[in-house]
């Protein structure tokens, strides 16, 4: 377990981050990122039952993050009102019946709505895992907690497509919908029976619009936790503009097909999760600014090398993939230390900090990434440009303070 977490605050009742809670920490964070990236082969085919453009079908992405970041304005407050247990048990229910309602739709106007009810549903697991962290551990400590939670977590963007790419090759895409009712149900129970309520003092006034509004106050008014949420939120539009745009890019541009496709993302995936076995151990002896600024270093040096790349026009994707796989494993090195120096000082109103967080940190991405699918004339650049160019501007954010900043 990460050296420091015996040192616990009251609040652990001085148990430790074990194995079956990484674990369980890290399928809640999982839920959003499994309902987006085992529905990324299917996208294509949902165009064509459905009967719409390949635009309005990547819209089932962008519409599951914006009901993701709606969601967010209030699951944190109810968590700090009511505790985060029942709010994630309500939460992964209405996910369950989102799942099953996407399976059954005929249209891709009503698609997209669902999407966005199972957006909103589907938020309580990755905003309340986090919540969940930031009560139990803080600082370093809480850095190396979410390094380990994301190494296991970022297994779902590495089986997600090939189970996607299995359950089209079954027959239709309306079982992936299936598989994640299935997914659904499997968290229920696990929360219920593994979860324990950290929330040991509910805040009566947590739902007052004030309140909330508190939330991105402290998060935005604090000079630190600002800075660091910046960075933090244009670590997750290069996210999102890579899930949004790379698939398309992949099997539209390149003719790419599912499995290829799986197995694509799957290597760029478990780069990202050596990147956070890699970011566990070097928060040990570097200040968490000082390695943010490492992976935003080699996070831009990676988008140049790909944007170089896409310009020669390659004739494979496979030219693409190692940029995108240095890429994601300095991403790795970037996302849990800003989150955790942009929660760090706000012990008093987890949820709400954590709520304001997720809300920039998922709304901001969403449109930017839905602005780039619906210019998509053909070409990566466009894409690989923004992917290159945010990453620089984290490293101007961070870089000057690295040093002073612990």
């Amino acid at each position: 377990m990460p050296e420091g977490a015996r040192r616990r605050p009251p609040t652990s009742g001085g148990r430790e981050a074990t194995v079956g809670f990484v674990f369980l920490v890290s399928a809640l964070m999982s839920m959003g990122a499994m309902t987006i990236d085992v529905n990324l082969p299917a996208i294509p085919a949902v165009a064509q039952e459905l009967g719409s453009s390949l635009a309005a079908a990547q819209l089932t992405v962008t519409s599951f993050f914006t009901g993701f970041a709606l969601g967010q304005i209030v699951i944190g407050p109810l968590s700090d009102r009511y505790g985060r247990k029942p709010v994630l048990l309500w939460g992964i229910g209405l996910f369950v019946l989102a799942s099953l309602a996407c399976l059954a739709a005929t249209d891709i106007e009503t698609l997209l709505l669902l999407r966005l009810l199972q957006g909103l549903a589907g938020a309580t697991g990755p905003i309340l895992s986090r919540a969940v962290v930031r009560d139990l551990f803080e600082g370093p400590v809480m850095a190396r907690v979410m390094s380990f939670v994301m190494a296991a977590f970022i297994t779902a963007p590495i089986v997600a497509p090939t189970i996607g790419a299995g359950l089209l090759a079954l027959g239709s895409w309306r079982w992936i919908f299936a598989f994640l009712a299935l997914y659904g149900l499997a968290m229920l129970a696990w929360t219920a029976l593994g979860l324990e309520e950290t929330r040991r003092f509910p805040d009566a006034g947590a739902l007052h619009p004030r309140r909330i509004l508190d939330g991105y106050r402290a998060l935005l008014g604090h000079r630190r936790s600002r800075r660091f949420a910046v960075v933090t939120i244009l670590a997750f539009v290069t996210l999102i503009v890579y899930l949004t745009n790379v698939p398309v890019i992949y099997m539209d541009l390149f003719g790419v097909g599912p499995g290829g496709f799986a197995i694509m993302f799957a290597l760029t995936a478990a780069c990202a999760a050596a990147g956070s076995l890699v970011n566990a151990r070097l928060v040990r002896f570097l200040s968490l600014a000082r390695v943010i600024t490492l992976g935003s270093a080699g996070a831009f040096a990676s988008g140049l090398l790909n944007l170089g790349v896409a310009v020669l026009e390659p004739s494979s994707a496979w030219f693409l993939v190692p940029g995108f796989g240095a890429f994601f494993f300095s991403f790795s090195l970037i996302v849990s230390n800003s989150t955790a120096l942009a929660l760090q000082p706000h012990g008093r109103m987890v949820g709400g900090v954590v709520s304001a967080l997720g809300v920039l940190q998922t709304f901001v991405p969403a449109v930017i990434g839905s602005l780039l699918a619906a210019f998509y004339t053909g070409s990566a650049v466009p894409t690989l440009a923004v992917m290159t160019l945010l990453p620089a501007v984290g490293m101007l954010l961070v870089g000057g303070r690295a040093r002073a900043t612990s």
